[in-house]
């Protein structure tokens, strides 16, 4: 093989070299690179993408290449980094309230389109709910406030609020629960269900409820905000 030598350093390069230059002299930017301009036809791409989630699929079963992955990629947080990053957030919106509209308002659409697929196992719970139960574990304090599970035949409930054995209390989001006030019959809320079907859905849990020796209280969003304390005095009154 006959050689040629570097323009810029003299050392030895392939006859084949580019531009004259060794690897470590020539500019391998813009059109000084071999590649440049050149793309893969589609047929191509299929088959590294094909290829590569072969070969990645195979490596990842493989402890010793995940732990190496892992280690490259992820960096040790401070202990302290989640609750900062929470602290920024919120202020980040406080600071730009129109922010936290825009964002309510695309998840509403998000799940009114279907596109948040739903975990029916969810036990996530409002602010507001959580903070009503803490009013009554403190109003009540000689009762048994807790949220906690009923199984009912082959069916679970977790109603938000349970007092001693027999007294529930379902906190309805207006969004979640579709509110009367703000929406009709065939409005579609979320998940694809309009407004009746999710009242129905509600007619009939509390109906089971009920039939099984359950008294049940039901506080809705929006007369919570408007009237916390008489919300709350009406339950406690009749309890």
């Amino acid at each position: 093989m006959k050689y040629k030598y570097c323009k810029k350093c003299g050392k030895k390069v392939s006859k084949n070299c580019h531009l004259g230059y060794c690897n470590k002299c020539r500019d391998r930017s813009g059109k000084n690179n071999p590649f440049y301009g050149k793309t893969h036809s589609k047929e191509t791409m299929d088959i590294i993408k094909k290829k590569n989630s072969i070969t990645f699929k195979r490596l990842w079963q493989t402890k010793e290449y995940r732990d190496k992955i892992i280690k490259g990629v992820s960096k040790p947080r401070r202990e302290s980094f989640k609750k900062e990053q929470s602290e920024r957030v919120k202020q980040w919106y406080k600071d730009n309230p129109i922010q936290r509209e825009i964002r309510r308002e695309k998840m509403k659409k998000s799940w009114r389109l279907g596109k948040i697929k739903p975990n029916i196992n969810s036990i996530n719970e409002s602010k507001m709910e959580r903070e009503l139960r803490k009013e009554f574990i403190i109003l009540l304090p000689n009762r048994n406030v807790r949220k906690s599970t009923i199984r009912i035949e082959n069916r679970w409930f977790y109603p938000d609020i349970r007092i001693d054995k027999d007294i529930i209390i379902e906190f309805y989001g207006d969004y979640w629960h579709a509110n009367p006030q703000t929406y009709k019959n065939n409005d579609i809320v979320h998940h694809k269900l309009i407004a009746k079907q999710i009242w129905d859905n509600d007619k009939e849990r509390i109906k089971i409820l009920k039939d099984n020796g359950f008294n049940v209280f039901i506080v809705w969003q929006n007369e919570y905000q408007n009237n916390k304390n008489k919300v709350i005095k009406n339950i406690i009154k009749n309890i």
